[in-house]
């Protein structure tokens, strides 16, 4: 009676849990000419901010605030200009108190002819809704931003967070833009 029962219960069990191979499927987000593919602790974000194709959380830890990566694409031509986005993201963290803008590295990666620039900005950030004067001041943030460069459009990619934190993902998140290029 028992034996049974438990047979029952363990193959219950077997069927009603995921697999850790269905857990460990990474989450893939479809942007321009591109794929994104992204694993956990990462979360596909269910919400869309304005402009963006989607996006992807990494919660904080202790309490801290979470890291986002925010996807965009306009179309072929649309969007704007690489170094005019550049200098926008620059002008999206206060200047230091000398009035020079934040501090911004550039690296270029390319894969098999296709062509993205990585940038690296630090210092306070002004969150808020694009074209919203409202801003709130994130003292010792970074953006992790990168332009993909393709004909059916460049896709923008913006990962902002806490510096240290964001920071320590700045490997990871050149592994999943170089996964795209790859195709």
């Amino acid at each position: 009676m028992i034996r049974p029962l438990l047979t029952a219960v363990a193959l219950f069990a077997a069927v009603a849990s995921p697999s850790r191979a269905e857990e460990a499927k990474p989450a893939e987000l479809k942007v321009g000419a591109f794929t994104f593919k992204v694993a956990a602790p990462w979360e596909a974000r269910k919400e869309k901010k304005a402009m963006s194709a989607g996006g992807f959380t990494l919660p904080g830890k202790d309490g801290a605030a979470p890291i986002e990566a925010d996807f965009y694409h306009f179309g072929a031509g649309q969007g704007g200009g690489v170094e005019p986005n550049l200098q926008r993201w620059q002008k999206q963290f206060l200047p230091d108190t000398q009035g020079n803008p934040a501090p911004m590295t550039r690296e270029e990666i390319t894969v098999g002819g296709q062509k993205a620039l990585l940038v690296t900005i630090t210092g306070t950030f002004l969150s808020g809704p694009a074209m919203s004067p409202k801003k709130t001041p994130m003292r010792d943030y970074a953006m992790v931003g990168a332009i993909l460069q393709s004909p059916e459009g460049d896709v923008f990619l913006k990962v902002t967070g806490p510096e240290a934190a964001t920071l320590a993902q700045k490997d990871s998140i050149k592994q999943i833009i170089t996964a795209a290029l790859t195709k």
